[in-house]
């Protein structure tokens, strides 16, 4: 990868945090919609993401 495009940590970190944030959004319409597959995995996503951002405080 050229080095003009590489990612610093914090802007990583940034759109880790960005998609953590847009998939609760996701998983409350889901919850209110009972829809439970998609709940699922949502939070199955959101496992993931929270692995990667463990030393990071979300939201």
């Amino acid at each position: 990868m050229n080095e003009e495009y590489m990612l610093t940590d914090k802007q990583y970190t940034g759109m880790l945090i960005d998609e953590f944030q847009r998939l609760d959004r996701i998983l409350k319409a889901a919850e209110n919609e009972n829809a439970v597959e998609t709940v699922k995995l949502i939070k199955d996503e959101m496992k993931y993401l929270r692995l990667k951002l463990e030393p990071v405080q979300l939201p």
